[in-house]
Formats: C-alpha cells, sequence, structure tokens
C-alpha cells in the first residue's frame, strides 16, 4: 500500500468587510408631532417590540402617531412599494428583528 499525500481545503464561511461607510441619517431636534413607522419583519416578538418603543417615544417625546406595516415574510426584502409608502407616510421609522 502506498501513502499518498492527503489535501484538505478549509473554507472560511466569515463574510469580508466592507470599508464603505454610509453616512448616518439627519436627526430630528425633537419628536414633537412626528409620525413614527413600523416595518414589522413578520419574526416572532418583533411588532411586539416595535409597538413598545414606538408607544414609548409618543408617550414621552411627543411623536404623534404610528403607522404599523407588515413585510410579507421575514426571509423576504420589503417592496419597492411598501418602502415607498413609508417614506412618504412617515418621519421615521423602527426596523428591525425580534425571536
Amino acid at each position: 500500500m502506498i501513502d499518498t499525500p492527503r489535501r484538505v481545503r478549509l473554507l472560511d464561511p466569515t463574510a469580508r468587510s466592507h470599508d464603505d461607510e454610509k453616512p448616518l441619517a439627519p436627526r430630528f431636534p425633537d419628536l414633537r408631532g412626528k409620525r413614527i413607522g413600523i416595518l414589522d419583519n413578520t419574526k416572532s416578538n418583533a411588532d411586539l417590540l416595535m409597538k413598545q418603543m414606538a408607544s414609548l417615544l409618543c408617550l414621552h417625546y411627543g411623536a404623534s402617531d404610528i403607522l404599523h406595516r407588515r413585510k410579507a415574510h421575514a426571509a423576504i426584502g420589503a417592496t419597492e412599494e411598501l418602502l415607498d409608502d413609508m417614506a412618504a407616510s412617515c418621519d421615521l421609522v423602527l426596523i428591525g428583528s425580534g425571536d
């Protein structure tokens, strides 16, 4: 029996870092009268977390009201129509994840 060298290929599953920086959105001096949007990604508890946060922003910082919209599925991005609607209807939008 002949010993032949074996090779092992190692794969690195980590994503490469990106050097492109994105500027932060301009900040409001306060939230009085601002409409808060919630973009619910359909993950468990995401809606509960964001509804509670939006309610606290209304109560403590004077935001006027809340517009709640829901994506079709957590694994699918929001449609352009949904994003455009929220951009036109809201002063700020809470997005996020929950589990």
